[in-house]
């Protein structure tokens, strides 16, 4: 069956799960096209149109989907409809439904959710003192084991075995405890990126690679529209660590990825 995958990646760990992931469809032969959601154009929906499954990644926030990810699936809900759907879900911490959430609003859109899961990635939260970011050599085995879970569930696929990890009352439970109040946060820090204007250098290395357009440069700041959605994109690529989006800390060390 012809597939297309739709990604979300900000600090790059989904697109590094959907990199190895093509290579493990090479490799069975699916046939699949891969498309980032902050990329995808109107002209492409002849891609949804054709395709038979739909996948969908990307990096859990507070077990829900980032903002641009839910964003994404209102514009083009008409075009799931009668698709099979697969949602893989990337995490730093266990999020009790942080995939079956997008899992419940894809079946409303007439989705038949076929597939479900998660895979543990690393922490991107750069700008909180005591959450620890590795880099480099201390990735290796998370790396193992991660692309281990990619071809396992590669395997699973191609023979029809098919999991829906969180899709159950437990998890909708657990989900339930981080996604209450964070969606509250999220909507105060969608608003309020800081930016520290004594040390920023208006390089507009933040504006160039926000996938939201939340960033722009007036000649005298970075301004913002109010719509962050989370992805702490430009809190680890700004060159002058002047970024930062839950606390007032700019990065010690920024996270440069998988």
């Amino acid at each position: 069956m012809k597939m297309l995958m739709l990604y979300f990646s900000g600090t790059g760990n989904t697109k590094y799960l959907i990199q190895k992931l093509e290579e493990q469809w090479k490799e069975h032969g699916v046939d699949h096209t891969t498309v980032a959601m902050d990329e995808f154009e109107d002209s492409q929906t002849h891609l949804m149109e054709e395709a038979e499954v739909i996948l969908f990644a990307y990096p859990v926030h507070g077990s829900m989907a980032p903002m641009l990810v839910w964003s994404f699936v209102k514009k083009y809900a008409s075009y799931f409809e009668g698709k099979k759907g697969i949602v893989l879900a990337t995490q730093w911490m266990f999020s009790g439904d942080g995939g079956a959430y997008l899992g419940r609003i894809l079946r409303k859109c007439k989705m038949d959710v076929i597939a479900i899961d998660h895979f543990k990635t690393n922490n991107n939260i750069s700008d909180v003192s005591f959450l620890k970011v590795k880099n480099g050599a201390s990735n290796d085995s998370i790396r193992v084991r991660l692309n281990q879970q990619i071809e396992l569930f590669a395997i699973d696929y191609v023979n029809g075995r098919h999991r829906k990890i969180g899709d159950n009352a437990t998890s909708i439970l657990l989900g339930a405890i981080q996604r209450i109040p964070f969606s509250k946060w999220e909507r105060k820090l969608a608003k309020n990126v800081k930016i520290d204007s004594k040390i920023c250098t208006l390089c507009n290395v933040c504006v160039n690679g926000c996938p939201a357009i939340n960033l722009f440069n007036d000649e005298t700041k970075i301004g913002q529209n109010g719509k962050c959605t989370i992805c702490y994109k430009c809190v680890n690529a700004c060159p002058e660590k002047a970024i930062s989006i839950m606390t007032k800390h700019k990065p010690k060390i920024q996270y440069k990825g998988l």
